[in-house]
């Protein structure tokens, strides 16, 4: 029983065999390289091996389910549907019988009365609690 598929040796194996050959071209010569990135394929693709199969006498048989691929999730529907926004107000209308903006009609913004101040001599205490008492809706 292994975990994963043999893609992922040759994955890991190549990915480190050229990094070896990268590392080691700036300071040896090219065959030499080569057959150091050649040795490290080889080797880390067999380490590949051993480590899923420990991964998988660690997770063990009975959990093996939770990494099998279910294709629920996997799909998704990037379709836009054909009802709008303008569409769906326009039922809306029709259903309640009255347009949308009229509920917004009758909207005013509110009208908080003003502290007018120049210097801190001229602060109004009786203004001042006014003004706290509009904005605390008392």
């Amino acid at each position: 029983m292994w975990i994963g598929s043999i893609k992922w040796n040759f994955i890991i194996a190549g990915i480190i065999s050229a990094f070896t050959f990268l590392f080691s071209i700036l300071n040896n010569l090219f065959l030499e390289s080569l057959l150091r990135s050649l040795l490290a394929f080889v080797l880390f693709f067999l380490f590949v091996f051993i480590f899923r199969y420990l991964i998988s006498k660690v997770i063990g048989k009975e959990n093996k389910h939770l990494l099998t691929r279910e294709e629920k999730g996997q799909h998704i529907d990037l379709v836009t549907p054909e009802e709008s926004a303008q569409q769906q107000s326009e039922e809306l209308e029709r259903r309640q019988g009255k347009p949308a903006f009229e509920e917004f009609s009758q909207f005013t913004p509110a009208d908080f009365p003003q502290i007018a101040r120049n210097r801190k001599d001229d602060i109004d205490p009786e203004e001042v609690a006014r003004a706290l008492r509009v904005f605390s809706n008392e």
